[in-house]
C-alpha cells in the first residue's frame, strides 16, 4: 500500500530490506536543492561496501536522517567504550 508521503514510502522500502545487508556498510547522506527539479525526492543506492541516500529538494528529510545516522554511531561510541571499560577492570 502505498502512501501519499513518498518519502514514508521511501523509509518503508529500506526498513523492509534484511538488516544483514545493511550491516557493516558506510552510509553516506547527501541533501541536493534544485531549482530545475520542483518534486522533492529520496533515492536509495546498495553497492557492496555503501549505502548512498540522496535526498532530493528536502532539508527536513536530509537532517532527519543525518540525525539518526549521528545518533547511531554516537551509541556505538558508547557502547565501545563500556565494552572497553570493562575489559580493563
Amino acid at each position: 500500500m502505498k502512501s501519499k508521503n513518498k518519502i514514508m514510502d521511501s523509509f518503508e522500502e529500506f526498513i523492509a530490506l534484511p538488516l544483514s545487508i545493511l550491516k557493516n556498510r558506510i552510509i553516506q547522506i547527501t541533501g541536493f536543492r534544485s531549482d530545475f527539479i520542483s518534486s522533492k525526492s529520496i533515492n536509495v543506492e546498495l553497492t557492496d561496501d555503501k549505502i548512498n541516500i540522496n535526498v532530493i529538494n528536502s532539508e527536513s528529510a536530509y537532517n532527519l536522517l543525518s540525525s539518526v545516522i549521528y545518533k547511531r554511531q554516537m551509541l556505538k561510541k558508547q557502547a565501545l567504550k563500556e565494552k572497553q571499560a570493562q575489559t580493563a577492570v
